[in-house]
């Protein structure tokens, strides 16, 4: 999967794992080669609730893609 800046994805909660409504919905706002940097939100309409880098092996381990 490639990943793409303006791209949607559900990153999973990794403290509450069989919690899926605990899960973010995350916007990714830049790239690098070795980083993803994102901003979270809350809910659909809410804003912004930060902006936090993860690497990209750990972003994809605990992405799912956000079904239409």
């Amino acid at each position: 999967m490639k990943l793409k800046i303006g791209d949607w994805y559900i990153l999973a909660n990794t403290a509450f794992p069989e919690d899926r409504s605990r899960d973010r919905t995350v916007v990714i706002t830049d790239l690098n080669h070795k980083s993803v940097f994102f901003d979270q939100k809350a809910g659909p309409g809410l804003p912004s609730t930060g902006s936090f880098m993860i690497s990209r092996a750990n972003f994809r381990k605990y992405l799912r893609e956000v079904e239409d």
